[in-house]
Parts: C-alpha cells; structure tokens; sequence
C-alpha cells in the first residue's frame, strides 16, 4: 500500500499549488488512506492539515523539507514526525532551521521519534555515516535498482493534484521570481498527484513495505485542546488570588452590597470552571504595568466591559452594575468560547508594552502571530499580467475595471465591460484564466496586527516558531493557535489612545494640571455641549458629516445618549433615526411592544439598539437564562439552521409558560429576530462612547491642546479650519516664529513647517537653529549652499515668511535669482568682512492680489493666512447661508460657495444638466442643477466664480449634496443701498420689491422720523429698474 508523503501544499509559498481541503479530497477519491504533506521550510500547515484528515477519516503523516548542513555540505533532507512527541521535536527542528542554524548536528538532540528521509542524489556513504542509525530512509523520486546502506521508500513529490495544473505552478514560479513567461509555458516534469496503484506497479515491493513500515510506526496523539496558560503567581492560587483583588476593589470603592457581592460571584464560579483565572489576571497585571508607566490604556472596549471582575481587576472602567451591562454578552457558561479582552495602548508604547510582558513570561514563552496575506482579486490578475509582460498602463487599465465581488469568477459574470474587454483579448483571457487559479493562495507571510501568544511551557512544546522584530512569531495562524490550547491576547494599537496621553502631558506642560483621564466625568456638560452642536471634528467615532448632523438633531445631555448614537448611527438601526429623534423630544409617543419589557426598552425609547436588549428581552418574556439568551441572539444573527429552529421552539414555548399568548409570543420573537441582525454590543458602545468623550473633553476644556496634538497627523486641513471656526486666528507665517510641527498659542495658530510642500525636514531644523533673521537677505548669506536655489526659497517667499522684512511678495520672487548670486559673491572670505554692510538693491514690482496669496498659501501649506475673497462676503452677509458642514439631509439651505468645477450632462430626453462641485473653503458639496435650473442660470454660470445657491439637501451613497433651485453671483463690495423712509407701512411692499432684484448690495433702511438706520437682510442688483421700481415707497435711494 502506498502512502503519498512528499507533497508541496500552497504554505509552501509559489511552490505549489495544492491547497489542503482538495488534497484531501481528491486523494481520498482516489483511494489513499494516508497522506502527507511536507513544505519546504516550515510547518504552517501542520496543524489545519491534521485536523482536517481526521476529519476526513485519513491518517495524517506531518513532515517538512529544509536543508542542513552535513560534513560541510549542504543536503537536502526531510523530518518527519512519527509521535506527538516527534511532532514537538519537528516544531523545535523546524524552529532552529528558522532562527538560522543550519548544521544537522544542531537538530540532534530533536530527532527523538523523527524519521530523516534524504534524496537518492545524496545517499552516498560519507553523508550516510553521519547521520543517525536508525529511522533513516532514501527517498525515491522514481523507481531505481540501485541498492543503499539505508531502507529505500516511494518519495514522490507532488506540487499540484492534476497535471493540468502543471502550467499554474510555471506562472506562480515566475512571478516569485521576478521573470517573464515563455509563450509555451511547457513543463518538462509531472508532480501530480497518481492514483495509489499506479505507484505500487512502479515501485518494488521491498521499498513499497519499507514504506508501510514507516507509514505503520506513525501515530499522533489527538491533542485535546486544553488551555496551556502560564501561572501567573506560583506562591498563591490563581482563583484565590482573583477574588481577593475583586473583593478589595469593591470594599475600595464601597460597593459591598448583594446585588455586586452576587454578581461577583457568579462571575468568579463562572471564571474558574472556564479555566481562566490566570487570563484575568495576566491581563490585568500588564495594564498595571502600564498605569505604572503612565500610559493610558483606555476604559476597554468591547463584550469585557460587561464583568465586574474585569472591572474590579481594573481592567475596564466602566461599571457594569451601574450601567446595567451584561456578563454574558462577554464569557457565556453556556458556550464555550475563550474570553477576549482587548488590550488597547497607544501606538507608539506597544513595544514597551511587549517588552515587558516578554520579560515577565520569558522570551521564549511569548510570542506575535503569525497571518497569511493570499492573492485578492486584484494582486492575482495584476501579478500574473506582470509575468505574461503585459505594461503597467495595460494592467492598469484592466484592474481599473474589476469592482468589489467576492471572487474574479462573480466579476467576470457581472461586470460587462470587463467581460468584453477579456473577451476581445486573447492574451488577456490566458492571463484572467491563471489569475483565477491562484486566486485565495497565500503570497506572503505578516504579523497579526494585534495577536500575541503566552504559553506555560516553551512555546516549541505546542507550535513552531520563526523569529520576528519584537518576539519570536508562531508559525500557526490565529485559528491554529487557539485550536491547540493556547490563548492569543490581543495587544492593539490605538491612535486615538496616543492623542489622549499626549494631550494629557501638554496640558501638565502648559497648564501645571494632571488630568486623571479615566476619572473626567463622562456626563461633563461643556463636553456633551459639543455633541449638541455637532462640533465633533476630529472625535473619535463621531467625526462623520452626517453623524455630526445627526448629533445636532439628537441634542444628547448626558452620556448615555453618546452611548445610544454610536449605536443606532449604523446600517441597519439607521433606519429608525427619525423615529428615535421624535420620541426623545417628545414629539411622538413610545409604543412598548409589551408592558413587560417595556422597562428594558424605555432608555432607547421602544426601539431596540443593543444586543444586551435582546438577551434581556428573551430573559424577561420567554424565561431564557442570559446565557441561554445570548444563544439565541447568536443562533438569529448566524441563521444557524438546526440551533436556530430549537432555540425559536424553546423562546415560544417559554413565552407561553410564561402567560403570553401564541400571538404575542411570536410577534415579540419576529421583533427580536429582526432588530438581532444588527443589534449592537452595548458594552462596546460603552467604551467607544467613553473614548470619544474623553477626547471631546479636551477639545472642551483645552482646545489649544486638543487641536496642536490633532493636527500632527489627522485631518489637517478640516481641524485648521474647525479651530478658525470656534475663534483660533491664523498668524502670519513668519521665519522668526514658525515651529517645526503645528501650534496653538494664545487663540493663534501658527502653521508648522512640516506642513509647507518642499521644504525639507533638513532645511527646517536648520532654520530653528540659526534663527532670527533681519531680511531675506540675512537669511540666505547664512544659508548652507545646498539650499541656496530659487525652487528650495520661493515657497517660504510666497507664504509670507519674510512679510515681517518686506510685504511685497512679488518683488521678492522676481529678484531672488538675483539676490542668490549676489549674496554669492559676498560670502567668498575674500568679501566676508564687508558683506553685512552692502545691501541689494531691489527692483520694484507691485505685488500679488489677495486671492493670488491666498491661493499660493493654500497650494504650499494646505490653508492660507491671507484671507480668502468668499470670507470678504461671507462677513457681509452673516447669517444668510449655511456651511457646508452644518447642512442637514432633507432640508431647504442656500449655501456661500465658489464654483471650483463644472460638468455638463445631456439626458435621454437631449436637455443640458451640470453637476457643480462647490468650495465654502472648510469644505466641499457637490450641486445638482437639473436642465430647467441649469438653462435658467446658464449665462452666469463659471468657475471660479463666488455663489449663493440655494436648494435641498440629500444624501447619496453617505455623501450630502444639494439639488439647487435658485443661484445668484455675489462679489465682495464696500457699497450700500441707502433708503430713506417716512412711511413703516410700506416696508413689507419695499421688501417684496427687494426680493426680485436679488445681488451684492447691502440695503440700509433710514428711518426719517425716528433718525434711525437698520441693516436689513437683504441683497440687491444694482438696476435702474429697482431704483425706478422703489419711486413712490421711499423718499430717497442712494448707492454709496
């Protein structure tokens, strides 16, 4: 009987193209009872392949391919595993191989129950002697007579299952090489996978049993999954331990009462008959650490926040008695599941995070995770293009075309230009047909972004391990990890996190005060207040144009209303935003589906939000223990088929137990069925709620603070122009002042240079060190001459730095040239004593217009300090326009924009349409005018050009924009419209006639008889028209 163990799989990374599952499944099909795998440097798949040939009813054989060095010669050998203790030899080899050695005398104390098989090409005595006496076999790739000091076996190798596939295998070789495929794409060798008899009529019979006997001697353990956590504290019981922090905690902060004291202990018994004490507190103590270290960690996020022994330990901050947070939604008796609490750290201390915790546990008990990034849609056709020596504006052009299905197949099917682009290329259909082949197989190994493994023992006992940056990674995927026993912790990096500690140490900086971060009150007013209005620009979760206008119309006081937006603003709850809105101002009555739930559902007004409402809606009226409940949530969610069918019997049957009739029963399960398919995890909201407040609070209380850390690398250009909105001013640009990175001091903003295009980091830190400058001229006699050119200086000219010396910019520009060299000249030693005392002389040019500035100081820093000509206007007409950034969907606005594009559309129907798109220099909009609106404006309509427009707001594909019906040209204008009136009872007949002549000029009413003057709202086109239309209602109009 032949056992096929030499076969390459997709892990083995471009060298084959067999992937585990249809391995599996084919040779079984054909008959094999015993199958390997043996990949070329690592054991990636060792686990996954034997869990699915026990699942298949196959013997698995785990092996894998490397080479070692024997009597200073490089021979190519394979280990395989005859034991589970074999295995752990195997991981351990395998391990070394990675960490670099490279000797097969390094391997010898690991090849305990490892059989060695090495190639007929190197079975030669000198390399036979040095290796061990026994479990030593000569691996024969096809039949041979020849004899050998060693047992020969069958040892064909297999890189693809069908001999089809052979050509797939060529593609996937050049494209890890780098290399060009031939037209012919011929393969002069077969590593398919045969049928079991064909290999038994070629080989002989002693080899085939010398092969039987190998296959016979193997035999692996099932590993039983249990947890293999290191002890946290040798002296004292993990669960012992548990209690007593929990229990301290609690007496610390006065909350021995039943109701705490059972819910502790409920979740202690629950805890310890999971097995996982020990977890508890490893988390816990690495978040010691890091309050030690001053680091903030955050308040947890996720299911964790609702246990109170995570609270207690201070893992999370959020009380979960107190917020009505449920435990089962976190760690469910009922289903085993391994607990995940999330790490949260600011990214840039996560590796001093790491280091001690691989300090702590020991650096051979820890380690990251390994993941797999594998051939999308895109790469596979882009990467087989490649090698078929197509251009890069061909490849270009075609993945261009190819949308967001799951599969190249399914885009092909649905997508008809690219259909007909392939079809009409033959080329291009070899190139779709390979890319679709080696779609989904792994192309290159990465870290897991947060995953990171602590094991009891050292972690070769359990898995293989490759070296990596910070710790050694596992050679396992997340799943695999898990599957044995071990539990991953997930270290993740939040940015957000960053920002809050390092507000926190500006404020100690510039203020002398110690925020307690985790301790600011979460109902603050003067924090929610910036809910209220919508000004969460830059906060996390909530920075959304239209969660900002969604937060303005939800008007929240208190936290909990922070907590239900973050919740109900996704797809799905979305849905019941107006509904939710009106019955929270009391504009429409809450309907309870059921008086006895009604409790649960009053805080959300009737509507169901969060998955803990489901969880305690099924408790409360079908009678479900909470874990039970969180079954069924997960069972709806899943549409697990059987599951799904029990739990509905059991939730019906309950709710008649409980006294509801058949039709109510089935009513309050359709209402949970629908709403539990995007219910959201209240506990979750909880914590990004409470990590969204805490950034609003600085914003509040410290905006100076909360905007300079922001604008080191988010969302510049929109926090600029939020901080000039609640009254920051823009200072001058100046060379004397300018800091490297953003700042905000004394209500200024001056612009860093990090943010000026083209200047270099270099050039700026050497600024900071020589400065103050008197002129331009100091500055560049001082300059070093590598900067001394007109494309390194001009930006700094033209953003105003050397305003202080000289406003006239142009003139600036247009003798730089000049200065450069004459500034040259005087620098040589020959010169250097006179050269302070002679000045240049410039020539004289009038300088830039406002908006030339303005547009010069946008293109180089990203904002201008030069005040932007639509400002002009916009401080005219105060209070006739809305920003863009407060318009709200389904509303009637007019918004002060200039027109920066314009795009024409003809219609079936042959009429002209055009789509604007609009700047009120915060933000953009886009602007539809349909033809009758477009026809009506055509003659003034141009770019560049500055517009009231007026419309509906909607909302497409998450985006706002206006469907305008009325637009009118406005410019700034020093100008008014003077009318003198004796007569109040004309005024509604003076303001209809003003309506009709809509422009630029302001109208100021002077009242004769009460010598008063008004500033009306109004705007009108200068016309004699107007001022003809006005005879005989006013007694005199003038322009001045």
């Amino acid at each position: 009987m032949y056992a096929q163990l030499n076969t390459k799989t997709v892990y083995s990374f471009m060298g084959s193209t067999v992937k585990l599952a249809d391995y599996l499944t084919a040779a079984k099909a054909l008959g094999y009872q015993t199958l390997g795998i043996s990949d070329l440097d690592n054991l990636h798949a060792a686990h996954q392949f034997m869990t699915l040939s026990l699942r298949m009813g196959i013997k698995p054989v785990i092996a894998f391919e490397t080479t070692c060095v024997i009597d200073s010669l490089p021979i190519q050998l394979s280990f395989i595993a005859k034991t589970s203790e074999g295995l752990s030899n195997l991981y351990r080899i395998s391990s070394k191989k990675n960490f670099g050695f490279q000797k097969l005398s390094d391997m010898a104390s690991h090849l305990s129950d490892v059989a060695i098989v090495v190639g007929s090409d190197y079975a030669v005595d000198n390399i036979l002697k040095q290796l061990p006496k026994e479990d030593v076999y000569v691996g024969l790739l096809k039949p041979t007579v020849q004899e050998f000091s060693r047992p020969k076996i069958p040892f064909l190798s297999v890189k693809y299952l069908d001999a089809a596939d052979a050509n797939t295998l060529t593609v996937l070789e050049h494209i890890k090489n780098g290399t060009k495929v031939d037209e012919s794409l011929t393969v002069a060798h077969s590593e398919n996978l045969h049928a079991e008899s064909m290999v038994t009529e070629l080989f002989d019979q002693k080899s085939l049993q010398n092969l039987d006997n190998l296959v016979s001697s193997i035999h692996y353990q099932a590993m039983d999954g249990s947890l293999a956590l290191p002890t946290f504290n040798q002296d004292m019981a993990a669960a012992t331990e548990l209690r007593q922090i929990a229990t301290a905690f609690l007496e610390s902060e006065q909350k021995v009462t039943p109701t705490y004291l059972d819910r502790l202990e409920h979740e202690l018994t629950t805890i310890h008959e999971m097995g996982f004490d020990d977890y508890f507190l490893i988390v816990a103590d690495v978040l010691r650490y890091a309050r030690s270290e001053n680091i903030y960690t955050g308040m947890g996020r996720g299911s964790a926040l609702g246990s109170l022994v995570a609270y207690a330990l201070q893992i999370t901050g959020v009380d979960p008695v107190a917020n009505d947070l449920l435990f089962e939604r976190f760690l469910n008796p009922e289903r085993a599941s391994l607990p995940d609490i999330d790490i949260d750290m600011p990214d840039n201390k996560r590796a001093d995070i790491l280091a001690y915790v691989k300090n702590r546990y020991g650096s051979s008990h820890v380690a990251q995770i390994m993941t797999f990034s594998t051939f999308g849609m895109k790469q596979s056709f882009r990467d087989v293009a490649k090698a078929f020596g197509m251009t890069e504006i061909e490849i270009s052009h075609v993945s261009s075309m190819i949308g967001r299905s799951d599969t190249l197949a399914q885009e092909y099917a649905k997508n008809n230009r690219l259909r007909a682009e392939i079809i009409n290329d033959t080329r291009l259909q070899t190139v779709f047909n390979y890319a679709q082949k080696i779609e989904g197989i792994p192309r290159q190994k990465s870290v897991h972004a947060s995953g990171v493994v602590l094991a009891a023992q050292d972690l070769t006992n359990y898995l293989p391990i490759a070296p990596g940056e910070m710790l050694p990674i596992t050679q396992f995927e997340a799943h695999d990890v898990e599957a044995i026993g071990l539990i991953k912790f997930d270290f993740l990096s939040i940015k957000n996190l960053t920002y809050i500690n390092d507000m926190r140490e500006l404020v100690k900086e510039r203020y002398d005060k110690q925020i307690t971060i985790n301790q600011i009150d979460l109902n603050d007013q003067q924090t929610l207040g910036l809910f209220r209005e919508g000004q969460t620009l830059g906060i996390f979760q909530f920075e959304n144009p239209q969660m900002m206008s969604f937060l303005r119309q939800l008007k929240p006081t208190e936290f909990s209303d922070v907590v239900a937006a973050t919740s109900i603003f996704r797809p799905g709850p979305s849905a019941f935003i107006p509904e939710f809105i009106k019955r929270r101002h009391g504009d429409e009555v809450v309907v309870y589906p059921d008086s006895t739930i009604s409790h649960i559902l009053k805080p959300t007004y009737g509507i169901m939000i969060f998955q803990e409402q489901i969880m305690q809606v099924a408790q409360v009226f079908a009678g479900f223990s909470l874990g039970r409940a969180d079954l069924l949530r997960r069972a709806i969610s899943k549409k697990k088929g059987d599951e799904f069918e029990q739990l509905r019997s059991e939730f019906i049957s309950g709710s008649l137990k409980n006294g509801h009739s058949q039709e109510k029963a089935s009513e309050i399960y359709e209402l949970i069925e629908r709403f539990a398919n995007y219910g959201f995890n209240r506990s979750h909201a909880f914590g990004y709620g409470a990590l969204a407040v805490q950034m609003a609070f600085f914003k509040a209380h410290y905006p100076d603070v909360f905007y300079e850390i922001m604008l080191r690398d988010s969302k510049r250009l929109a926090l600029l122009n939020d901080a000039r909105a609640v009254g920051f001013t823009l200072a001058p640009a100046y060379i004397n002042r300018m800091p490297y990175y953003d700042k905000l001091s004394d209500s200024q903003i001056i612009v860093g240079m990090r943010a000026i295009k083209g200047l270099s980091r270099e050039l700026a830190l050497w600024i900071l060190e020589h400065r103050p400058f008197s002129s331009l001229q100091a500055f560049i006699q001082k300059l070093p001459d590598n900067f001394q050119k007109v494309a390194i200086i001009q930006p700094l000219i033209s953003i105003g730095a050397f305003d202080e010396f000289e406003p006239n910019r142009r003139k600036l520009v247009e003798n730089l040239a000049k200065l450069i060299d004459f500034s040259a000249v005087f620098q040589t030693d020959l010169f250097a004593t006179s050269a302070s005392n002679l000045t240049f002389a410039y020539t004289e040019y009038e300088d830039y217009s406002p908006a030339e500035k303005y547009q010069m100081e946008f293109d180089l820093m990203g904002i201008a300090v030069t005040e932007h000509p639509l400002m002009a206007i916009a401080k005219q007409r105060k209070g006739n326009f809305t920003a863009i950034s407060n318009l709200i969907a389904n509303q009637k606005a007019t918004v002060l924009v200039e027109l920066t594009h314009l795009k024409t559309h003809r219609t079936k129907a042959g009429a002209t349409m055009a789509f604007l798109n609009v700047t009120d220099t915060q933000d953009v909009l886009d602007v539809t005018l349909f033809p009758e609106v477009y026809h009506h404006y055509l003659a003034d309509i141009n770019e560049g050009t500055f517009y009231l427009i007026t419309g509906k707001v909607s909302e497409r594909n998450d985006r706002l924009q206006l469907v305008a019906d009325g637009l009118v040209k406005v410019e700034a204008t020093d100008k008014k419209l003077w009318l003198a009136i004796a007569d109040t009872t004309k005024n509604r007949k003076i303001a209809q006639i003003l309506s009709e002549f809509p422009g630029n000029l302001p109208v100021v009413l002077y009242n004769e008889t009460t010598k008063t003057t008004q500033l009306t709202t109004s705007y009108v086109n200068d016309t004699e028209l107007l001022l003809k239309r006005l005879t005989g209602y006013v007694t005199k109009a003038v322009i001045r």
